[in-house]
């Protein structure tokens, strides 16, 4: 228990070398599937005058992948050093009901809904959420503050980087097509 709340792993305040582990876990596995994907794909191959689409996401993945067994080796070091084992101090349970869970439930569910309600307004919804999730005292504030970052990201993909976002369908589609219209670019 740290400041009334309870954490799944109690270690975590102290170095948190279980959730290090499984976290860097899943990036090894995770960038080892990508590293994989972009490889595959011919578009992304490299020419005799260009590195090739894949080449800058390969290296990305190829430091992550790095990086994260030297955390899992330096994790299991500092461990062993404190005289703990991998399963000590686990608590499944607590985890199910942690925010951290909850978080990721929230995230999972943000991925469903984008391509039906667009990027707008599932955008400005899941922080809302995320916010009274992490207790924000001030609800106008949050929701204000959430359109506020949602427009600011909005107009970094769309406009600056030229990538389009997610508009939804029916009502929410229309809904992005006159946002867009409003915008200057």
């Amino acid at each position: 228990m740290v400041g009334g709340t309870s954490y799944c792993f109690p270690d975590f305040q102290k170095g948190g070398f279980i959730l290090d582990i499984i976290f860097s876990a899943v990036l090894i596995i995770a960038g080892i599937g990508l590293f994989a994907m972009i490889g595959a794909d011919p578009a992304a191959a490299a020419s005799e005058t260009e590195l090739g689409a894949a080449f800058w996401p390969q290296i990305i993945l190829a430091i992550m992948i790095v990086l994260s067994v030297v955390n899992i080796v330096t994790s299991l070091k500092k461990m062993k050093a404190d005289g703990k084992t991998v399963t000590s101090d686990i608590d499944v349970a607590g985890f199910f009901k942690s925010k951290l869970f909850i978080g990721m439930i929230a995230v999972a569910i943000l991925a469903v809904v984008l391509p039906t309600i667009g990027f707008v307004p599932s955008c400005i919804l899941f922080l809302i959420a995320y916010g009274i999730l992490l207790k924000a005292d001030n609800i106008p504030k949050l929701a204000i503050i959430s359109v506020l970052i949602t427009i600011v990201i909005y107009i970094l993909f769309q406009g600056a980087l030229d990538i389009m976002l997610p508009r939804g369908t029916g009502f929410f589609r229309e809904l992005a097509l006159t946002f867009e219209k409003i915008l200057p670019f």
